[in-house]
């Protein structure tokens, strides 16, 4: 049974062994079926690695967000600065087990309250894959917009991943966080 206390911390170097596995656990391979995050059937090969969010965790105006219950990492997020008005919202990942608990929620909530409490930030985005209709819903019952721009996917940057499914593109979406 899930503890009703969730807490919230930023990640360290110590943790992202154990990030690294619940991100690749959210959303690839047979695991990730457990939950409704999978992009199993769209995408191959791991989501992160150490090096890459030791990266993240290194970099000024850039946090990993833990929830954590009863000592468990539960869920992360990556918030990062990406002007004096927004952060980016990625890495978004709860345990498939435990989805559909409001840890997802309340994590996100956390995301936005960090960029605009303690960063004083107006907007937060992200991206989508354009296939995943009920992740673009998830966000629209949460307050983001499309915003009409589309991004190739894969960045140009992912160089860990197989594309399993041509044609995908990234929808950015956007929240006022005012």
């Amino acid at each position: 049974m899930l503890s009703d206390v969730l807490a919230f911390r930023s990640a360290t170097s110590d943790d992202l062994p154990a990030v690294v596995a619940l991100v690749n656990s959210a959303y690839r391979g047979d695991a990730s079926r457990a939950g409704w995050t999978t992009e199993t059937d769209l995408v191959g090969g791991p989501r992160a690695d150490v090096a890459m969010l030791q990266a993240d965790i290194e970099q000024p105006g850039s946090r990993i967000v833990l929830a954590e219950s009863d000592g468990e990492i539960l869920g992360c997020a990556h918030v990062t600065r990406i002007s004096g008005t927004a952060a980016y919202f990625g890495l978004f990942a709860v345990r498939p087990t435990t989805q559909g608990n409001g840890i997802g929620r309340r994590l996100l909530a956390e995301a936005e309250r960090v960029a605009r409490e303690e960063w004083q930030l107006a907007e937060l985005t992200m991206t989508v894959l354009d296939a995943r209709p009920e992740l673009l819903a998830y966000y629209g019952r949460r307050g983001y917009r499309p915003t009409g721009d589309l991004e190739p996917f894969p960045p140009a940057d992912a160089d860990m991943i197989e594309i399993l499914r041509d044609g995908l593109q990234l929808v950015v979406l956007s929240k006022d966080l005012a």
